[in-house]
């Protein structure tokens, strides 16, 4: 306590510490809805524990200018309100996610997918499985007094689909509530409290290993959609956080010393990005970013150019994945009646296009997703509006941090290509696999392909490295992207708060 009310005495410093505190405040007036002020208790005491974690998170900054610690004290911070405040099973499929998780506990790490008494799905209790109270807060159901119910029962949804590792930090969770038999809250609060401890780990490893990219790691590490995603049940704690530590490897490789890389390092990547890749398929692109190492941080001829191997044990493994397994995973969930009524048929769909090669103009309208993409940056619950407001100051910021927040590496304009290249392979390649999978068959509109900014945010680390123009370090630029973090999350905190509370 008394280093911080140091920190605040010092002038530079508490300019920060009143920024942060004016810009929230005025974010939750307005933000603020008649019901809010008709009845502003939880707001106002929800309010006083965002300032206070606010400023302890850019206390710790001041105090140690360690960006990977803050980061991690950030993203446990705020996602702990995040466990607690978002409403049950609210954020995207989570109630499946949820439920895979618990499959996860009884050591299934491969779900079978059951007939009995002609009611068809997946072995799980009873609790994980009850739909009565999704998208409610604790204040409006009793989950809070009910007892966990073992009782087994089938849920016809638990994404076969995904790989098991993606769980079993929900699982152990999940595993230690059952053990202490509290109530059913407790499955998916323990569960969402180990997912965010996970993101919070990998990410704190990411950004303290790699030798370059720290600070736009920790942005989007520490971005709204990520930690709301981070502390729910969704395997997207794991995808987005294992995304940097694979770039945090990469960037290990690029900037390690001349002949030192050898086919161990290749291997090391590949294994990387094949376990990313099963997760979500158009990840395995990230494997064309070793293209970039220089040459000479090779240690033979023959190092480099197992490079190629390489590209062809991800494709391979992935199409393997995705033919033999992914695909007949996703039918087996409640999206195949929907997918009846839609008239979604991948196979169908490729027919389509190949007998229509006109239709390849749906995808270059691609740019049009942008408006959708903006709209979405605050869609944090599936049954619940988002925020214009935060979605145009938050996309404002990610313009101005990927164009001018400093970058030391000089890349050439060969690699920037390069990079470019790959994001666009993994942003077109994710409408695509939608595409086929989401959208009716001959369908004109990429809106019905279903796509939102988290199936490709972990990668937006890589654009300053493309767009950057500005080489020149600002006054105070770490504490000053840190302090704008911080006043993101606070204001989605209090858009949480005055939405639902």
């Amino acid at each position: 306590m008394n280093r911080l009310m140091e920190d605040f005495a010092d002038k530079q410093n508490r300019n920060y510490f009143l920024a942060f505190i004016i810009l929230t405040i005025f974010a939750t007036l307005c933000l603020f809805t008649q019901d809010n002020y008709a009845s502003p208790l939880k707001e106002i005491i929800i309010l006083f524990v965002t300032l206070i974690f606010g400023i302890i998170s850019i206390a710790s900054y001041v105090k140690e200018r360690k960006i990977h610690k803050t980061a991690v004290i950030i993203i446990i911070l705020f996602g702990m309100m995040c466990v607690f405040l978002s409403p049950i099973c609210s954020v995207s499929d989570e109630l499946e996610h949820f439920t895979r998780s618990e499959i996860t506990t009884q050591g299934v790490l491969f779900p079978e997918y059951i007939t009995q008494d002609n009611i068809s799905g997946f072995k799980t209790i009873e609790s994980t499985s009850n739909t009565e109270p999704r998208d409610h807060t604790i204040f409006e159901t009793d989950w809070d007094t009910q007892k966990i119910n073992f009782t087994e029962v089938l849920s016809n949804s638990a994404f076969q689909q995904n790989p098991f590792y993606v769980y079993i930090a929900q699982a152990i969770g999940i595993e230690l509530a059952k053990i202490l038999n509290i109530n059913n809250i407790s499955l998916l609060w323990f569960a969402r409290i180990c997912n965010l401890l996970l993101y919070a780990g990998l990410c704190g490893i990411a950004i303290k290993q790699t030798p370059m990219l720290k600070m736009p790691m920790a942005v989007i590490a520490c971005f709204p959609l990520s930690i709301i995603q981070a502390a729910s049940c969704s395997s997207d704690a794991f995808i987005f956080s294992f995304t940097l530590v694979v770039i945090a490897y990469l960037a290990h490789m690029y900037k390690s010393k001349d002949a030192s890389l050898t086919k161990k390092h290749i291997l090391i990547y590949t294994v990387m990005v094949v376990v990313l890749g099963l997760t979500k398929v158009t990840l395995g692109a990230l494997i064309l970013l070793l293209v970039i190492i220089p040459k000479s941080k090779f240690k033979t001829p023959s190092d480099y150019y197992s490079i190629l191997i390489s590209i062809v044990i991800v494709l391979l493994s992935l199409l393997a994945w995705s033919k033999f397994y992914a695909v007949d995973g996703i039918t087996h969930s409640w999206r195949r009646e929907l997918f009846k009524i839609k008239h979604v048929n991948s196979t169908e769909q490729i027919s389509y296009l190949m007998s229509n090669p006109q239709a390849i103009v749906t995808f270059a309208r691609i740019g049009d997703q942008l408006p959708t993409q903006i709209y979405a940056l605050t869609r944090f619950y599936s049954e619940y509006p988002t925020s214009a407001l935060l979605n145009y100051v938050y996309f404002i910021f990610a313009m101005l941090f990927a164009l001018f927040y400093p970058i030391k590496e000089n890349l050439s304009k060969n690699k920037r290509l390069i990079i470019g290249f790959i994001i666009a392979i993994i942003i077109l390649g994710t409408y695509i696999v939608q595409y086929l999978t989401w959208a009716p068959v001959g369908s004109i509109n990429l809106l019905d392909a279903g796509v939102v900014p988290r199936y490709f945010l972990p990668v937006l680390v890589l654009i300053p490295l493309i767009f950057n123009v500005n080489n020149k370090n600002f006054k105070n630029q770490e504490l000053t992207i840190i302090t704008c973090i911080t006043i993101f999350l606070s204001s989605a905190i209090m858009f949480i708060a005055t939405m639902l509370y």
